[in-house]
């Protein structure tokens, strides 16, 4: 186990998506190496909100950033992680043109109203579209914040992601799944696109929107391949506590 005394190759800060908590990392627990500190955040949509920072003690800061993840991490801390790790991310959430964007805008208003009379048969709907094609799911347990998970549900219509926090020239991977119900078009690629550093896009044809949790080995494999601070010898094994705050 690390404590924050101890020096650290790598510390990560994970961020999920809309409808989900921190429980959607946890597989990710069994296969990054025991000298990475990995933190979960938690957007509280289940009543357990968590907001870890960077202790300050680490070589090098990643960011995990999931779809929505992206939007509510906080700008500080996408200015000080050395690298950055984008799954199923968007700018905007709205295709940027006619008739697809028309088409997105109206699914997503059908979805809002029926939130506010059934939010569960919503999640529940919501999460089988994010993890097809795969049958396993990581659903949340327990209550929910009602009012939270309909407020950001409404703000993915509006909310837009500044790129100029990416022309910073530090590494940059995106990933994207071929088989996404969530988002009618990839967006993945304009992240790499901006950056003056070592930028990188890839795409499993076969995940959908639940990436990180369906094809996590996949996304790990050439995580570690493609930027040298992800490289520790092929060590794979976990003996670490999760810590979720600083």
């Amino acid at each position: 186990m690390h404590s924050e005394k101890e020096n650290l190759d790598l510390e990560i800060i994970s961020y999920h998506g809309w409808g989900f908590d921190s429980s959607f990392w946890k597989d990710w627990e069994a296969i990054l190496p025991h000298n990475v500190l990995f933190k979960t955040a938690d957007r509280g949509y289940f009543l357990d909100e968590k907001h870890p920072e960077f202790s300050g003690i680490s070589k090098h800061k990643a960011l995990f950033l999931h779809s929505y993840g992206l939007h509510w991490c906080p700008e500080e801390q996408i200015e000080q992680a050395t690298c950055i790790v984008i799954f199923n991310g968007f700018r905007d959430f709205h295709p940027e043109h006619n008739p697809e964007r028309k088409k997105s805008q109206k699914v997503l208003e059908r979805m809002t109203a029926e939130f506010e009379k059934n939010p569960r048969k919503v999640l529940k709907s919501f999460w089988e579209n994010a993890f097809h094609p795969d049958k396993r799911k990581h659903i949340p347990r327990g209550k929910l914040d009602g009012e939270l998970l309909l407020a950001d549900l409404k703000k993915l219509s509006t909310s837009s992601f500044d790129l100029i926090h990416f022309r910073r020239g530090k590494p940059i991977i995106s990933l994207d799944g071929g088989s996404d119900k969530i988002l009618t078009h990839n967006q993945g690629k304009k992240f790499t696109e901006i950056t003056e550093g070592n930028a990188v896009y890839h795409f499993i044809k076969e995940a959908g929107h639940g990436l990180p949790v369906t094809h996590y080995k996949d996304c790990w494999s050439f995580i570690n391949a493609m930027i040298p601070i992800f490289q520790h010898n092929g060590n794979y094994r976990r003996k670490r506590h999760q810590q979720s705050s600083p």
